[in-house]
């Protein structure tokens, strides 16, 4: 199944680039890649010594090949949807079967994005006060899409995310030899050279500094 859902995403990617339209793509598909990431990670840190194994390698090889895989396949995507949004906006022949391919994530996107191209024309074209009020909203009922789009708010502006908590304190380090890449416990990975300083997790730090391949840089606060 792991190979089958990095395959489809490769396949999917290849299909949006020789079409240039937006594709219906599964709503699932965006929750399936998180999950079999986690999975991946999961299996990397149930390794004895991940670090060095060749097990390991792998899986921060197929862990970055789907993560950049999927956030191509977001970027052509929104690429897309920006298209369509000026479509709507300039009155240009528009799609609507195309836009129904939108996920709901993105069809509210979408409208805050219309709104926001006409409220900043309406300030610099037209010299006019204008308030954000979620006007985008009427776009995506204009391509009868509104049915299934999450409600707006009555600022139109989205919320802004939670800030993710530190999961692990930092340390400055110098590396003093080349090693491979590795997923440090923040989940980020870390491709080090001789002679990077970097800040790592203090834990990953720790294990790096036992085996003499990096230098644990103390500052005076």
């Amino acid at each position: 199944m792991a190979a089958d859902l990095l395959e489809k995403l490769r396949q999917m990617l290849l299909d949006m680039h020789h079409s240039g339209r937006l594709s219906d793509i599964e709503p699932g598909l965006y929750e399936d890649a998180r999950a079999y990431v986690e999975k991946l990670k999961a299996d990397y840190y149930g390794l004895e010594n991940p670090l060095e194994s060749r097990a390991g390698s792998l899986l921060i090889e197929e862990i970055g090949s789907v993560t950049e895989t999927v956030q191509e396949i977001f970027s052509i995507r929104t690429r897309q949807i920006l298209d369509l949004a000026f479509q709507q906006i300039e009155g240009q022949y528009f799609d609507k079967e195309e836009a129904r391919k939108m996920l709901p994530a993105e069809r509210m996107m979408y409208g805050q994005i219309v709104d926001a191209i006409e409220g900043c024309r309406e300030v610099l074209v037209h010299g006019e006060e204008y308030s954000f009020n979620g006007s985008g909203a009427a776009a995506v009922d204009r391509i009868d899409l509104i049915d299934d789009a999450p409600a707006a708010s009555g600022s139109g502006v989205p919320a802004a995310p939670a800030p993710r908590p530190v999961q692990s304190p930092y340390a400055l380090v110098h590396i003093r030899s080349d090693m491979e890449s590795f997923m440090g416990v923040d989940g980020r990975v870390y491709g080090l050279k001789q002679g990077d300083i970097v800040t790592l997790p203090e834990s990953n730090a720790d294990v790096l500094c036992e085996h003499d391949i990096a230098l644990n840089i103390r500052l005076n606060k």
